[in-house]
């Protein structure tokens, strides 16, 4: 599935829905969602800083690759 990413903005708060494959085998696929605010966008990766790191005044962020998002919300 392929996200629109002109839909989404910086500095506004989406959750994410991300699908993992780490290989062969039934332990290495999943799916996971995350909420945060959205600090950069370009073609790879979404920057995305987690809500757990911002309500603990921590700024760290993590990197969503672009094709392992299967879907967007707005919070």
């Amino acid at each position: 599935m392929k996200i629109n990413l002109s839909k989404i903005k910086i500095g506004k708060r989406y959750v994410f829905n991300v699908y993992y494959d780490y290989g062969a085998g039934s332990g290495s696929q999943g799916s996971y969602n995350i909420i945060g605010e959205v600090k950069e966008i370009n073609a790879e990766f979404i920057r995305v800083i987690p809500m757990e790191n911002i309500e603990e005044g921590n700024r760290r962020s993590v990197k969503l690759r672009g094709g392992y998002i299967t879907e967007v919300k707005t919070c």
